[in-house]
């Protein structure tokens, strides 16, 4: 089927000599109307099929270009001077592309100025086509190049860069080419919303650019065999060339939704819309759109069995094909006539016909097979230097990880002997903090046994002397008030010593470093319970082990010890509860008393609670008082559980 790239980019239609001359005219006239406003004109693309309307554009460009030649500084001129080769290069890149060369000698030109100006607008014009020319030539692999080169061109700009829907419309047609069907479909939905998105400062060009990417996305979807989308993208080109109100463009999109339904066996449905096709076409003497239209009547009366109309209309497009040299509709016209006059009986006709047909199809199957060779090279190049590429990343990638790997493996060896050497640090600080505990423990030991052997020894004598000399006395010889006084010193005396030998017997228990703290502190509050009027109540318990650290111990048997001891002297308690036992990863000790509680503004007050505080924090423990005025006090002492272990050389891990 002839495509409608050849014919809206086709050769132009014809024109008589008395409408040339009186366009001639016309453009004699306004050249110097253009020379005088000195501006640069701008294509109308609703007149793009007007040979005579772009050659006068070329004259007033080539004009134009001739006055900005003169050496200036000026930055108008050299603004206006990129202008005109910008309209030179696309007025010879569009038609047939037979001037594609001259295009591009106009086009490097403007991408150098551009490029010395840093005008990147400019700059984006001219890779664009010079993209078109390497697509042309089937160099996909440069085409996706220089859109990308012109994608960044077009970022550096930002919100600024007016040809960004175009460079993604690009991109989108490189990968059709190449038959990469989703990401063609991706730049070219990317195209077309953000060309939908741009001011309408020239509608009906938006409007043919807008078709232009609809028809673009039913090719694609034709390739890719989406018949749904086929026909959505069909309706909305339909809707745009109607908007639009171009002859030409409405009647190829006539056409190509007329050629679709042939292809896909609906020859009814394709009737009607050629029609059109071919009164639009003829409307306005397009030849080439002519002579594509009436072949694919004959296809469509072909298919509807109507073979003497298919033979005639074969025949008319084979005849516009010679007369205007349309070579690529040869083949198709002849392949009509081989099927029309061999359904007729005309045998030795469609045999004429079907020779013609072939010699064609060999002649252009040899300028495609050319083509298909240039882009295997060109695909096993690019192929190769991909390969090549991986082969360096890879090469890359395991150096770079072998280095990363013998820098990970000496950092791995100096941390394995950096964290032996703290190992040995630690269990030697462990050992000298364990001797300093000891030292300082045995210190306080010993100044205890030493006070307690003092109390018992010295005060205590001097007391039990002192009531012995009070019991000597004959009581009987003293009055009754006298008496009185004596028998309250006797028994002040006998108090006195009781409390010195429970003191000194108390203050550092001989059996607790023989035994340990739970023993000692159930026989604590034995003695307790018998000395006094408060009940004392003691509960172990939650795994608790037999022993603890020397230095927990000792402190632990001072602090309970002093709070029993504030019980009895301040809390008028009838009740004690005394409870030590293991909580998770913490040992609690916890005194309870029913008396009268402590003021909240002498919590801090008092040698005692000061005394406990300090031996709590020493052993890394904290205190807590809950107390209520006649509600009782609970004093809360949590130890972390880690340091009441005992410490045993063989728990540090070392290296041998």
């Amino acid at each position: 089927m002839f495509s409608k790239t050849h014919k809206i980019n086709g050769l132009p239609p014809t024109f008589s000599f008395l409408g040339m001359k009186n366009s001639l005219i016309l453009w004699i006239f306004f050249l110097p109307l253009f020379k005088i406003a000195g501006q640069v004109p701008r294509i109308d693309h609703t007149r793009n099929y007007n040979r005579v309307y772009k050659d006068s554009l070329k004259t007033v460009a080539k004009r134009l270009l001739a006055e900005v030649e003169r050496p200036s500084g000026d930055s108008k001129q050299l603004l206006k001077k990129m202008q005109v080769l910008n309209l030179l290069g696309t007025l010879y890149l569009e038609g047939d592309y037979k001037e594609l060369d001259t295009s591009m000698a106009y086009n490097d030109r403007l991408f150098e100025l551009a490029k010395q100006q840093d005008d990147k607008e400019m700059m984006i014009d001219a890779l664009l086509r010079r993209e078109v020319k390497y697509r042309r030539g089937h160099d996909y692999v440069r085409s996706l190049e220089i859109s990308l080169e012109a994608l960044k061109l077009c970022d550096a700009l930002g919100g600024n860069c007016r040809k960004a829907w175009m460079i993604q419309q690009n991109l989108g047609l490189s990968f059709l080419h190449s038959s990469d069907n989703p990401k063609a479909e991706k730049y070219f939905k990317t195209a077309l919303a953000q060309l939908e998105s741009t001011p309408d400062d020239d509608r009906p060009l938006k409007l043919k650019h807008i078709l232009g990417l609809y028809s673009m996305l039913s090719t694609l979807y034709q390739q890719w065999g989406k018949d749904k989308l086929v026909l959505e993208m069909f309706n909305r080109q339909l809707a745009v060339a109607q908007e639009l109100n171009n002859k030409i463009s409405l009647a190829g999109t006539y056409e190509e939704m007329g050629d679709y339904y042939n292809k896909i066996g609906r020859a009814g449905k394709a009737l009607p819309l050629l029609s059109k096709a071919y009164a639009l076409f003829e409307e306005v003497n397009h030849t080439r759109g002519i002579a594509s239209v009436t072949n694919s009547l004959g296809e469509s009366f072909l298919a509807l069995k109507d073979y003497t109309k298919a033979q005639s209309y074969a025949e008319k497009a084979l005849a516009m094909a010679n007369q205007y040299n349309y070579a690529s509709l040869k083949p198709f016209a002849y392949h009509t006539l081989t099927e029309a006059y061999d359904k007729l009986g005309n045998e030795m006709a469609s045999l004429r016909a079907y020779r013609q047909e072939a010699t064609l199809r060999d002649s252009l199957g040899i300028a495609r097979r050319l083509v298909a060779l240039a882009d295997m090279r060109r695909a096993y190049e690019v192929d190769g230097a991909r390969l090549e590429q991986q082969i360096a990343l890879q090469t890359r990638t395991r150096n770079f990880l072998l280095v990363v790997v013998l820098l990970l493996s000496a950092i791995g060896i100096g941390l394995i002997f950096h964290s032996r050497t703290l190992r040995q640090k630690n269990y030697e600080l462990a050992r000298k903090k364990q001797e300093i505990e000891q030292a300082f423990l045995k210190g306080q030991t010993t100044e205890r046994k030493r006070v307690a052997s003092e109390l018992h020894d010295n005060l205590g004598g001097l007391l039990s002397a002192a009531k012995l000399s009070l019991q000597i006395l004959d009581p009987s010889q003293l009055d009754r008030h006298e008496r009185e006084i004596y028998d309250n010193v006797v028994e002040m005396m006998i108090d006195a010593c009781r409390q010195v030998r429970t003191l000194s017997h108390n203050m550092l228990p001989e059996d607790l470093e023989r035994e340990g703290l739970l023993p000692v502190f159930d026989r604590l509050i034995y003695k307790l319970n018998s000395a006094g009027t408060t009940q004392f109540s003691l509960q172990t318990g939650g795994d608790l082990p037999a022993r603890l650290t020397p230095e927990i111990e000792f402190n632990l048997y001072l602090i309970g010890f002093e709070l029993c001891n504030n019980v009895l002297k301040h809390a008028k308690a009838t009740k004690t509860f005394v409870t030590l036992q293991r909580q998770g990863n913490r040992v609690v000790l916890t005194v309870a008393d029913n008396g009268k509680g402590i003021p909240t503004q002498r919590v801090e007050e008092g040698m005692g609670l000061q005394n406990i505080r300090q031996r709590t924090l020493d052993i890394r423990g904290t205190l807590s008082i809950e107390s209520q005025p006649n509600g009782g006090t609970v004093i809360i002492i949590n130890i972390p559980y880690e340091e009441t272990r005992q410490f045993l050389a063989s728990e540090v891990v070392t290296d041998n």
